[in-house]
């Protein structure tokens, strides 16, 4: 199959800095929505058992509030820590990323993967970067100035096309 573009990117702390900053800005309202929903519903049921004297239940509910809330917000910071020491950041890795017609390829210095395009999560364009999410939280990070063969301006044309259900374009950068 021919080889249609060739993107060679190093993973830092700077390019995984303005990913967070993308992806917080991205998903913060869905996140904070489901938060307070949750709350709301475990609160109106500790209100009601209260009213009706279950304290046991109460407790309970008690309980498993603080548990939500402490798992919404130290999740995050620990999820994120996690990733600031794995290796790929660390070591600031090289991932090289080859496009193909049906498909596309990333492999590092030792691991190699063929990856379908109806397989994206999502993808979106920013000023700087192509970001193909594989599901709610992962994503490959594709800076558009490490294009070695072809260039951003066609690879965005062809992952439009490629990924039509799930492609958009961000205008302004996001951090």
């Amino acid at each position: 199959m021919k080889l249609l573009f060739t993107n060679t990117t190093q993973y830092t702390k700077d390019v995984y800095n303005e990913f967070l900053g993308f992806h917080s800005h991205k998903y913060h309202f869905t996140y904070v929505t489901y938060t307070v929903a949750v709350t709301a519903f475990i609160l109106f049921g500790l209100i009601l058992q209260v009213k009706y004297h279950n304290l046991s239940i109460a407790i309970l509910l008690c309980c498993g509030l603080t548990g939500f809330i402490l798992w919404r917000y130290f999740r995050p910071i620990s999820t994120v820590k996690k990733e600031y020491e794995s290796e790929k950041i660390r070591q600031e890795q090289k991932f090289t990323f080859k496009f193909y017609q049906k498909y596309f390829t990333i492999e590092d210095n030792k691991q190699y993967s063929n990856f379908k395009y109806y397989r994206l999560y999502k993808a979106f364009e920013t000023p700087s970067f192509f970001y193909l999410y594989i599901d709610k939280t992962h994503a490959f990070l594709i800076s558009k100035a490490c294009f070695k063969k072809n260039n951003p301006e066609e690879f965005s044309k062809f992952i439009k096309k490629k990924c039509w259900w799930c492609y958009k374009y961000v205008k302004r950068k996001l951090t």
